[in-house]
C-alpha cells in the first residue's frame, strides 16, 4: 500500500474514533439517549418487510412523533424516558385515505398495531431504532440510510 494511501486510511479511522468519542452517540445502555431530532424508516414490522417505496417512518421532535404508516400520515404526543427505555404514544391521530394496494394495507394494520402498543425503544446492535411492546416489534433504520437486507 502506498504511504499516502496508508495515511488517508489512518487519518479516516482516527476520524471515525475522534467522532464516537465527541459524546453525539445516541446509544446508551442499549436505549437510544434521545429521540429528538431524529428520523427513521421501517426495515421489518413484525418481522414482515414493508412494500419498497412505502416504508413507514418516524420522525421524532422534543415531545411529537409524526410520519407515515406507509399509506396514511399519522402525528401525536410521545414520552420517553432514556435510563430504561420506556416509550409511550397517545394522542395519536391518523389521516384516512383509501389505500387499494392489500399488501400496503397489510403494512399499515401491522404497524399501526405495534407502534400505538409501543412500550419499549432499544438500539440494536446494527444502530437500528426498536420499537416494541404487545403489539409487536418495528425495527427501523436511520431515515436516508440504505435499508439492509432481511436479518
Amino acid at each position: 500500500m502506498k504511504t499516502t494511501a496508508r495515511l488517508a486510511v489512518l487519518i479516516a479511522v482516527a476520524g471515525l474514533a475522534l467522532a464516537a468519542c465527541d459524546g453525539s452517540d445516541v446509544t446508551r445502555e442499549g436505549h437510544p439517549s434521545t429521540l429528538s431530532g431524529t428520523a427513521w424508516r421501517a426495515v421489518t414490522i413484525s418481522g414482515r418487510q414493508p412494500v419498497a417505496g412505502s416504508e413507514p417512518t418516524v420522525v421524532f421532535g422534543s415531545t411529537n412523533a409524526n410520519g407515515s404508516s406507509g399509506c396514511n400520515s399519522y402525528g401525536g404526543v410521545y414520552s420517553y424516558d432514556p435510563s430504561s427505555g420506556a416509550i409511550a404514544f397517545k394522542d395519536i391521530a391518523m389521516t384516512a385515505m383509501l389505500c387499494v394496494a392489500p399488501a400496503r394495507n397489510a403494512i399499515e394494520s401491522l404497524f399501526t398495531q405495534a407502534f400505538n402498543a409501543t412500550t419499549s425503544a432499544s438500539i440494536d446492535p446494527q444502530g437500528r431504532l426498536v420499537l416494541s411492546g404487545p403489539g409487536g416489534e418495528i425495527v427501523l433504520a436511520v431515515a436516508g440510510a440504505p435499508a439492509p437486507g432481511p436479518s
